[in-house]
């Protein structure tokens, strides 16, 4: 299992950021909320696979490109917020333009609200609600969410009914062309149910020592998004 410091140490190296504990700033300074961190700088990677360092860009919600802090929320909370300079990571891949956030609550198609641990968001109607008057209260619609990455840091066994919340949540959210079940664990049961077809896809295992499971799953988050964003390998 993963420890809190080997997971920081993973997020600061798969982000690029200078290596100083100071430059990340978890509010939860948890191994559940580190995972979660984790996911995100796997998918940035992803990303800079296919477009290079200036396909993805780490921005402070206040402060912009390249933050001296990166400020990571502790609980679940709105895209909009200004409350601390969150951190939030756009992307461009061809004529694509997303975001990637953590921890950010979005209304579904049934009216009910998801919080969702790592998400990709359509990045213009993300400035719409960051520009509006009511940025910082306004729950953005999962019309324009791309993809949705469930993380469950586990130092017990796992359960299917984890699975079919996922599942029951991303039903909810439309068409998406992510949709991802990541843990540290692993489970039999879990593993089988994944494997029906249109069911999310899962990476059981993954930790920064898992050097195996690291790479193939930043490998499939890139051929998922160039797929999707139409460019050639």
């Amino acid at each position: 299992m993963p420890t809190l410091l080997e997971l920081r140490t993973a997020v600061i190296a798969l982000l690029d950021l200078p290596a100083i504990p100071s430059v990340l700033q978890l509010n939860d300074p948890t191994q559940e909320r580190a995972f979660e961190a984790y996911l995100l700088a796997l998918i940035v990677r992803a990303v800079r696979q296919i477009g290079g360092n200036s396909g993805a860009t780490i921005k402070g919600i206040q402060s912009g490109a390249n933050p001296l802090i990166v400020v990571l929320r502790g609980n679940v909370g709105r895209l909009g917020s200004k409350a601390q300079d969150f951190a939030y990571v756009e992307c461009e891949l061809g004529r694509k333009l997303f975001e990637i956030h953590l921890d950010v609550q979005y209304t579904g198609t049934s009216g009910a609200i998801h919080e969702i641990d790592v998400s990709l968001y359509d990045h213009d109607m993300a400035e719409r609600i960051r520009n509006s008057p009511q940025g910082g209260n306004k729950l953005p619609t999962t019309s324009k969410l791309i993809g949705a990455i469930e993380c469950k840091f586990y130092d017990q066994n796992l359960g299917t009914s984890l699975g079919r919340t996922f599942v029951g949540l991303v039903d909810d959210c439309g068409t998406l062309q992510l949709k991802v079940f990541a843990t540290n664990g692993n489970h039999d049961g879990l593993t089988n149910y994944f494997g029906l077809d249109r069911r999310p896809m899962p990476f059981f295992e993954l930790a920064p020592t898992n050097v195996r499971a690291e790479a193939d799953c930043i490998s499939w988050m890139a051929s998922e998004l160039r797929k999707w964003a139409r460019l050639r390998s």
